[in-house]
């Protein structure tokens, strides 16, 4: 598992929208995270998370902070 799978994942999900939309066909999390590991993606709950909290401390736009809040609202619902 891997907090840098976690944030190249964000940035993937952020700069593809094909590969963002083949993540929409997962009714859970469960689910999205085995096809994510099995794309090279492995990360747990809790790295996802700290990927965003990072991303978010690194903001230095307001457009940036809302992207990757926007992001981490798309990703959890698939709780």
């Amino acid at each position: 598992m891997s907090l840098q799978n976690a944030i190249n994942f964000i940035s993937k999900v952020d700069s593809e929208y094909d590969f963002r939309k083949s993540c929409y066909k997962f009714k859970n999390q469960h689910t999205l995270l085995e096809f994510l590991k099995s794309e090279g993606f492995a990360f747990s709950v809790p790295e996802i998370e700290d990927a965003f909290n990072t991303l978010i401390f690194k903001c230095q736009t307001y457009e940036q902070h809302e992207n990757i809040r926007h992001l981490e609202s798309w990703f959890k619902l698939f709780r």
